[in-house]
Formats: structure tokens, C-alpha cells, sequence
């Protein structure tokens, strides 16, 4: 099957011999005609019958009339739908974020559910509330199986109205903890955190709930099994009500257990989900994959608001190789898969959108140059928000790709780890003014050159992880020139455990070459800065304010890695992939070119420089294999919080006042001024 039908597309590619149409209006509607002629007042129905008239008039705007435009496979839009740089392709509402583009479908024909269906419902209250739908019977196609372990699982999820419901879990909110290994399935540490996992472990089960559950009906544990920054959702295989021992079908990546600690026993917190039997409360439901049937119990009156199943198993619009075009306007919603995936695309903006209840990510744009998501509002996405990579780091051939202004909130919800709200790689590309908060781990993850991260505003990230950085990058000495300046970070703490909480900005692992500067930290953190090992860093001009610790520095790279050895952190290697020590790179990256011959696994290089450190339990938290002369310390100011006391009454979760700031840097001599109303989504407006 061609890629054009597998996304519900006919391509006409229009000779080269035959002239090209005057560009003109396309007008669709829900109550449209795909007969019709496209006119104001001749719309047709379908996104894909307009692509189609568009690539044969020459590019023009396709306007999309309040309404649902339901594809059930998801649509392509590539290189002969390009506009020009005068003419671009647009694709947009009429009315802003009227025009909703969903991969979902209505389900009706509810009916309580039978006695035999319900006995083995834990809940007496739910046996009374359950309604259920028989999806084959209204013409759906057989669901996704789950795979035995997952992240963002990608498959059928259901909807209330505008909101994602709940897989029916155990327990209902919070999280279970286990504290007894049995078997772990797994070596002692073999290199750093790395181990050999053998077989599928297990575990004292914390109750006897389990005895409950019918698992040939495929349940699966959520959570932490051996580290606080590696979250997985494994299948069960056995119970046994007898000694509640729970063994899992599949390996975790490290075993169970963490084996930093004595005999291979933590906590760690986990919950039961797609468990049939925990269908007991209002907002939850149950798909039987095998029968096609929907358990609900619905958290209001069915009769007023719809019920929708996802049910597109591709991204909703696909672009690839397309150039010259914006997508404006539009709400995209409830696909099995992501909203936008573009793919070696030039010169494509995503504005002023709305993406929401994506089982997996919201847009990702990977090659190209150029293409922008700007002013959009991504939410309720099973993983990120918004994966962009572009440029060419072997040639620093910048991308000029940028995330900008937009609302990125509430995401993760299956995919603890992947749950961020950028993730940016490549050469050159920029991620600034955007407001980020309500996620599972870090806000932005970065690797690459060149890059620019600023003006933005994180909160409530780290929610759920422990060791994780609000802005976070790691293991790759060639990894330079990236600019962290400007952000404000604040209410990030992270999961409390063995681990190091959060820290705002996290170079990880013997990260190098990166410029730290004007970033504020209001509290919430665990660190100000997490410097792993790393070389030839630059912080200046930063505020780190009331935190448990303000700069940490560790010398990990002797303990942890050696340069060659396999299961190494391939430092070096990484470096030879893209040419290092070639013209370009010696001249653009002086430091690194000599980083074999000057104690290369030694934290040297890093600079220290006009950072204010107030209200900080440990404001240098230097490890014990760190040298104080190997980092370079300058005019850097230490106060407490009763030396600034404009400070109090600021550290309650909500947005700081950074007003008194002005004041605390003017004691700074040399201290850059930072735009503060630039900060956020207010700066960009």
C-alpha cells in the first residue's frame, strides 16, 4: 500500500508541461459537498477532496468552516502541495479553533450492563452505573492489542466531550508502593547504572488486591522498578494469592529493584491498570480488545455529552517534504498516534493551534529548515508536547527552527519519562517565550549545538521523577555553544527518594560547552545547577533563590565511564561522528579540540561568574573529588534570605514577583540586566 492511500489521500501531481492555475480560495465544510466547487457558498466536505483541488489550482488558502472534520486515517500533505515564499500553502479556520480536525468517532447505543458481565466487579455501587457499548456492532474495527511493555502505549483511548477519560486502575489515584523484592531478574550493577537482566522479576504484592483480578485480560503495573527516572508499564504474567507474590511477562530495562541499595529492596510506587475489575468509579472505562466492547461508568449524564473512541492509528496530517506552508487556527484532537509529524520539511508554520488528547506526542518536525510552531496550545498529550530537530551538526549548518509562544501544559499522561514539553536537537534551532508546566519530568530536554533556550517560564514540572533536570541535556562532550538564559523556573521539586530530586538545569553526565546565563530559580528546585562531570561550561548572571542547594558540582567521570570501553558513555566516539578535529570544528570549538590532552574526564573549564546565590541551604555544593581550582569563581554573591528580605511570602507555587530583583542585582557590580518582561508567554506577545 502506497503512503498516499494509507492517508486517505489521491495525489494528482501536476505535469510540469501544464501551467500552473491562479491560486484561489478553497472553502470545506462539515455540511459541504466534496462535489461541489469549493466557493464560499459551494464548500466541499473533506480536507482531503480540497488538498486535492489545491495541488491542481497552485497554492491558495483551504478555509475550514466551524465544525468536526473526522479522519479515521489520517491524511498526507506533501511536496506538490508546496506553496512559494510569496504563495504559501495555508490551511485554516474560519473562526479560530472552531474547525476541530479529530481521529475519533461517536459512540452510542449504551446499555447497563448485564448481571453475568458485572459479577466480577469488585465494586457493588458499579455494577449499578456500568453502561456499555458494543463497538463491532456499530461497525469499529477489531482495537489495538497492548503491548507487553509500553511508554505511550498508542493505542484506543476513550473521551468525554472535550477530556480523556481513565483506564480503570488501582487504586484510583496515588499510587501503590512495594517494598520486598523476590527476584529481580537481574545482575548487580555492571557499569555505572547499567545491569544484566536475565528474566522477567517480581515482588511481595502490597495487598492481596490482585487475587481479585482475571489476568488473562491483560493487566499491566505502571511505575518505577528500579530507578526514579525510568518509568515503565510491564504485563503481568502470576499471582500468587499464597505468598502475593506478583511476577511480571516481560523485563524491565534494569530489572526490579534498585541495586544501589542493600539487598536490592526500595520503594518504589506503581498502579494497577486496564484491570476490568477496578471499574469502580465515575470517569473510568474498560476496553475489551477481544469482544469490542466499552465499559464505562460515566462521570455525568451520558445523554448530554458525547462519548468519542480515538480510532486514527496515524498522525492526523502527515507533511513530508513539503515547503511554504502554515497551518493555522485549527484544533486537532483524540488520535491514536500525534496531531502533526513533519518530515524534511522547509519553511512550514504551525500557528495558533490547539493540540489535545493525543495518545502519544502532539507535533514533531524532524529535518528541513525553518519550520516554526508558534502561538499553539498543546495539552493532555501521552508523551511530549513537541519534538523539533533539524540542522546539521557535522557541518553547524543551523536548522532556524524555532518553538515560540506557545501554552504547553498537563502532559505525559501515559509516558512519565517522554512527558516534557520540548524536546530539541540538531544545530541552530531556537525554543523561547513559551509557558511550560504540569508535567512528569523536565520541561525541556536538549542535545545538539547552537541552539538558543530562552524567555521561557517553567513550573510544576517533576512531578512524578526524581534526578531530572527542569532544562536537562547530557552525555556528549561535542555538544556545544547551547544557550540557557532568561528562563524562570519555579515550583519544580520533583519525587522525594534516594535520588536528586530536580534541579533547574541539569548537565548531565560529563555534558559539555553550554552558556548558562540570566536564568532565574525561585525556589522549588532541589539545585540551581547539577553540573555532571562536564567541561568548559559558562554560568553567569544567574539567580538562584531559597534552595536546598545552590550550584553542585561532581568530578563522575572517573567513577562512572573510560573512554572506549564497551557500555562506556562513548564520549569520545561521539565526538569522532562529527568530525571534532576537522577544520570547522577546531575553530569553532578550540577546547574541545584538546580535550584528549588535558585530563579529559576531569570537571576543568567549567566558569562561575556574577551569580547571586541567596537563601541557599549550601550555595556551592562541591563533591568531595572536586578541586575548588579547577573551577574558575568570580565575583559571585552569597546572601541569606534575611540580608534580601523583599523575598518573603514569595515561595507558595504561584508565579514569583520579580519586581525586587532590579534591586538584588544592582549589588552585583558588572551583574547584566535581564528583560524580565520578556519572560513567558507575555514577552512574545
Amino acid at each position: 500500500m502506497t503512503n498516499c492511500c494509507k492517508y486517505g489521500m489521491i495525489g494528482l501531481i501536476v505535469s510540469l508541461a501544464v501551467s500552473v492555475l491562479h491560486a484561489e480560495d478553497i472553502y470545506i465544510s462539515p455540511a459541504g459537498n466534496d462535489a461541489a466547487s469549493g466557493a464560499k457558498d459551494q464548500p466541499l466536505a473533506t480536507l482531503a477532496k480540497a488538498l486535492e483541488k489545491q495541488r491542481s489550482a497552485g497554492p491558495g488558502t483551504i478555509w475550514l468552516e466551524e465544525g468536526v472534520y473526522a479522519l479515521s486515517e489520517g491524511l498526507l500533505i506533501d511536496k506538490p502541495n508546496s506553496g512559494t515564499t510569496a504563495a504559501p500553502l495555508v490551511i485554516r479556520a474560519v473562526a479560530p479553533r472552531k474547525a476541530r480536525i479529530t481521529g475519533a468517532r461517536q459512540v452510542t447505543g449504551f446499555r447497563p450492563i448485564a448481571a453475568d458481565e458485572a459479577k466480577t466487579l469488585i465494586s457493588e455501587e458499579a455494577r449499578a452505573n456500568i453502561l456499555v457499548a458494543d463497538l463491532k456492532a456499530q461497525g469499529f474495527s477489531a482495537l489495538k492489542a497492548l503491548k507487553d511493555k509500553f511508554g505511550a502505549p498508542g493505542v484506543e483511548e476513550v473521551f468525554f466531550g472535550e477530556m480523556p477519560l481513565t483506564v480503570a486502575r488501582w487504586p484510583n489515584k496515588g499510587f501503590a508502593m512495594f517494598t520486598e523484592l523476590i527476584d529481580a531478574g537481574a545482575s548487580a550493577r555492571t557499569h555505572w547504572v547499567q545491569r544484566d537482566v536475565y528474566h522477567p522479576g517480581s515482588f511481595k504484592f502490597p495487598s492481596d488486591r490482585p487475587k481479585h483480578w482475571d489476568l488473562t485480560r491483560d493487566i499491566y503495573l505502571h511505575g518505577f522498578w528500579c530507578y526514579e527516572w525510568c518509568d515503565e508499564a510491564l504485563k503481568v504474567a502470576s499471582y500468587n494469592k499464597d505468598t502475593q507474590e506478583l511476577r511480571f511477562a516481560v523485563k524491565h530495562n534494569y530489572g526490579i529493584g534498585n541495586p544501589g541499595h542493600k539487598d536490592n529492596q526500595q520503594n518504589r510506587q506503581f498502579y494497577a491498570l486496564n484491570v476490568f475489575e477496578e471499574l469502580d468509579m465515575p470517569g473510568e472505562y474498560y476496553l475489551d480488545r477481544k469482544a469490542n466492547k466499552l465499559y464505562l461508568w460515566p462521570p455525568s449524564d451520558i445523554s448530554k455529552t458525547p462519548v468519542y473512541l480515538s480510532i486514527c492509528d496515524n498522525p492526523l496530517l502527515k507533511l513530508s517534504e513539503l515547503s511554504n506552508a502554515v497551518l493555522r487556527d485549527l484544533v486537532f484532537e483524540n488520535s491514536v498516534n500525534c496531531a502533526v509529524i513533519m518530515w524534511n520539511c522547509n519553511n512550514v508554520r504551525i500557528e495558533n493551534c490547539l493540540v489535545r488528547n493525543m495518545a502519544m506526542q502532539g507535533i514533531n518536525s524532524s529535518g528541513g529548515s525553518n519550520n516554526h510552531v508558534v502561538g499553539c496550545e498543546v495539552t493532555r498529550t501521552g508523551a511530549r508536547a513537541i519534538y523539533m530537530s533539524a540542522g546539521d551538526r557535522k557541518t553547524l549548518t543551523p536548522g532556524n527552527c524555532s518553538v515560540v509562544g506557545n501554552h504547553l501544559h498537563h502532559l505525559g499522561r501515559y509516558d512519565w519519562g517522554g512527558g516534557r514539553g520540548v524536546t530539541l536537537a540538531g544545530c541552530g534551532n531556537r525554543v523561547a517565550h513559551n509557558h511550560i508546566h504540569d508535567c512528569p519530568t523536565g520541561g525541556v530536554d536538549y542535545s545538539g549545538n547552537e541552539h538558543v533556550l530562552e524567555f521561557n517560564e517553567v513550573h510544576r514540572t517533576c512531578t512524578l521523577y526524581a534526578d531530572v533536570g527542569v532544562f536537562y541535556t547530557g552525555r556528549d562532550w561535542s555538544s556545544r555553544n547551547n544557550i540557557v538564559r532568561y528562563n524562570l523556573i519555579y515550583d519544580s521539586s520533583g519525587l522525594a527518594g534516594e535520588s536528586h530530586g530536580s534541579q533547574a538545569i541539569y548537565l548531565d553526565d560529563c555534558d559539555s560547552g553550554d552558556i548558562v546565563c540570566g536564568n532565574i530559580v525561585f525556589g522549588g528546585v532541589n539545585r540551581g545547577v547539577l553540573l555532571g562531570g562536564g567541561r568548559d561550561n559558562t554560568f553567569e548572571d544567574n539567580i538562584f533563590i531559597n534552595l536546598p542547594k545552590g550550584i553542585h558540582v561532581d568530578a563522575r567521570g572517573p567513577r562512572g565511564i573510560t573512554l572506549d570501553k564497551p557500555g562506556s558513555w562513548n564520549l569520545k566516539a561521539k565526538c569522532e561522528q562529527v568530525g571534532y578535529l576537522s577544520p570547522l570544528w577546531k575553530e569553532r570549538y578550540p577546547r574541545l579540540a584538546r580535550v584528549m590532552d588535558e585530563d579529559p574526564l576531569l570537571p576543568m573549564g567549567n566558569v562561575f561568574r556574577r551569580n547571586i546565590l541567596i537563601g541557599c541551604k549550601e550555595p556551592w555544593a562541591l563533591a568531595k573529588d572536586v578541586k575548588p581550582e579547577w573551577l574558575t569563581r568570580e565575583d559571585n554573591l552569597v546572601l541569606t534570605m534575611e540580608e534580601f528580605p523583599a523575598l518573603e511570602g514569595q515561595f507558595n507555587g504561584k508565579r514569583p514577583d520579580l519586581s525586587m530583583l532590579p534591586e538584588l542585582w544592582a549589588k552585583v557590580p558588572g551583574f547584566k540586566a535581564i528583560a524580565l518582561e520578556k519572560i513567558g508567554l507575555a514577552g512574545h506577545r
